[in-house]
């Protein structure tokens, strides 16, 4: 296998990114984190392909809105295919908000769990560091509760609906703890057990959410099952695009960043066509993580014993945390 470095240039410099050509009519999707980067030029995708809604939720509404107006411009669509709602992941409250509106729906085909943070300056959310809180917690705590919904969705218009989540080639260079004790995410929570300006936090959070991610997919809808209405819930490398990932960032750091990005970094647009493709990719994605090239492979920190064995032990933590964040959430998954 090639270095992870020459396999970024290849993917950053040379790599053909297909413009998404499955239809969405009649389909609706939603996109959180949709007011800018990956999440606005996903929309702008789902729009041009016929959606009949896409949902742009976003923390910040105004910005959403004006993510509304853009694609709007753009396109020259009809102003009802997009609305904007209001979402903030780092809390359970609004969390709760969104999946209750959700659920009044027609129906829901496609959702796109694009949100997350990257940041160097540490701070906490759901009782952890906030990287891990957000990318992790906070969105299975939405993914989970919107299952039954796409289920409903599945059983009365086929499809199959999808859940795509938005990963990051980086899970590959985390530097899992070796010795987190009971609780990986009361550690995470602790300051002095990390370190911010490496980054690591964002790797450890994308390598959390692809063990989260397999062994939902375990759950619900596995390969083997006979369900004839079946959901697909994939992840997505979106490869490194131009977005607003360093807009926290120090000064200094951020000056390198922005050097780096304008050598290798890819328009968004090009990301969100690998996300698009994803939502609409076939069932032998279900469980799986798509390269940047659409290849279907985990490397060995998430697929090798040791590995198996750490998800495991993430899943069920994750799970405990999630049930005391929104008694009766892992009943979604029971239910299917």
């Amino acid at each position: 296998m090639p270095s992870y470095f020459g396999h970024f240039v290849y993917r950053q410099w040379v790599l053909n990114v297909p413009k998404p050509t499955a239809s969405f009519a009649s389909k609706y999707a939603i996109v959180t984190g949709g007011n800018s980067g990956l999440g606005k030029e996903s929309a702008k995708h789902l729009v041009r392909l016929g959606a009949s809604k896409v949902i742009i939720a976003c923390r910040n509404k105004s910005k959403g809105e004006q993510a509304k107006l853009d694609i709007l411009s753009a396109l020259g669509c009809s102003e009802g295919v997009l609305e904007v709602w209001e979402l903030d992941i780092e809390s359970a409250t609004s969390v709760k908000a969104f999946v209750d509106r959700a659920e009044k729906l027609p129906r829901l085909d496609v959702l796109l769990n694009n949100a997350g943070v990257s940041t160097v300056h540490y701070s906490r959310s759901y009782g952890t560091e906030q990287a891990v809180g957000v990318n992790v917690i906070g969105t299975m705590l939405l993914a989970i509760q919107l299952v039954p919904k796409l289920k409903e969705t599945a059983k009365a218009f086929g499809g199959p609906p999808h859940m795509t989540f938005t990963e990051s080639a980086l899970y590959r260079l985390a530097k899992y703890p070796d010795n987190p004790g009971d609780d990986i995410f009361a550690y995470m929570g602790d300051e002095k057990n990390v370190i911010m300006a490496s980054q690591n936090q964002y790797h450890i959070s994308k390598l959390m959410l692809n063990w989260a991610i397999i062994r939902l997919s375990s759950i619900v809808d596995p390969l083997k099952s006979q369900d004839p209405n079946p959901i697909v819930i994939n992840s997505v490398d979106p490869m490194f695009c131009k977005t607003g990932i360093a807009r926290e960032l120090p000064f200094q750091i951020k000056l390198m960043f922005k050097g780096f990005e304008f050598v290798f970094a890819r328009p968004a647009e090009e990301g969100a066509r690998r996300i698009v493709t994803a939502a609409s990719s076939g069932r032998e994605t279900h469980g799986q993580y798509l390269q940047s090239d659409g290849q279907l492979i985990y490397e060995d920190i998430v697929t090798s014993d040791e590995g198996v064995k750490r998800g495991n032990y993430v899943w069920e933590l994750l799970c405990k945390k999630l049930e005391k964040l929104q008694p009766g959430i892992m009943a979604n998954l029971r239910a299917v």
